[in-house]
């Protein structure tokens, strides 16, 4: 049986989820949601949470979860989800298979690992080779390149094509933000990366995109361990995902001290 707690509670500052705190980090941005949705088992050794029933469902467990609380789990779940018309989740690899083929088997949707993620930490900066431009905060003169760059960092995770028009209001967001950072050199916009939730222990890292061009040259690696220094000088632990089809920049947050904090897949069932 699923038990409802708030927010406020202190079940996700707490052993033993904050030991796995960095790989299911997003349950930290959830509870700040206006009315989330937020579950946990009799044993405290699962939780669930959501934002909204549109939005992807987030399932943290004991690394060491006994098979009958993993039985009482998938029960747990398909009465959870059972009227929904669509679902995605994110959970541990193995929990994600077993959820997915048990929800399934019960309602016939269809369901595809649509994105594998490693999650990092960085405790101590490692520092980068030193290359040319500086770290600087996102102006409303950058929203062009901005919109390119949101442009391109969509397709390059997603594989969806849209226009940089299309992500000129999102861009002008992410300015406004005060969050943005992007590297520049002479005058010219390199790379961008963003941080996208700061959490009571741990700022988050997202958008973190190089023009192609320019990739392979250390400006990705710079950009993030710049903001990086910021992050802890607030006292402060930066976090990431990296989507692990991208091994090219999971080596580039390894070289400037981000670790393997555990991996997590995403799940999304296409529909009645």
């Amino acid at each position: 049986m699923l038990i409802k707690f708030s927010g406020q509670d202190n079940i996700l500052d707490s052993k033993p989820f904050i030991d796995d705190e960095v790989q299911f980090n997003l349950l930290h941005l959830i509870r700040e949601s206006k009315s989330p949705l937020l579950y946990m088992n009799e044993n405290r050794n699962v939780i669930i949470g959501q934002s909204t029933l549109k939005h992807p469902a987030w399932i943290w467990t004991l690394k060491e979860i006994e098979n009958e609380d993993i039985e009482k789990l998938k029960k747990d779940f398909i009465e959870l989800y059972k009227d929904v018309d669509a679902l995605t989740f994110v959970a541990r690899p193995d929990i994600a298979v077993t959820l997915a083929e048990y929800y399934y088997a019960n309602t016939k949707m269809k369901y595809h690992a649509h994105l594998q993620m490693e999650s990092f930490k960085c405790s101590q900066i490692i520092e980068p080779k030193s290359i040319q431009g500086f770290l600087r905060k996102a102006v409303m003169n950058d929203i062009s390149v901005i919109s390119e760059f949101l442009s391109g960092f969509i397709y390059d995770c997603f594989g969806k094509k849209t226009s940089s028009e299309e992500q000129r209001e999102t861009a002008k967001a992410y300015i406004e933000s005060g969050n943005l950072y992007v590297w520049s050199n002479n005058d010219e916009v390199i790379s961008m990366a963003n941080i996208a939730h700061c959490a009571r222990r741990h700022a988050r890292l997202n958008a973190v995109y190089t023009k192609p061009y320019m990739r392979g040259k250390g400006f990705g690696a710079m950009i993030v361990s710049g903001i990086s220094k910021i992050i802890l000088n607030e006292n402060k632990i930066p976090v990431l995902y990296a989507d692990l089809s991208n091994p090219a920049s999971n080596k580039a947050y390894k070289n400037v001290g981000f670790i393997e904090c555990g991996k997590v897949t995403q799940v999304v069932f296409e529909g009645k």
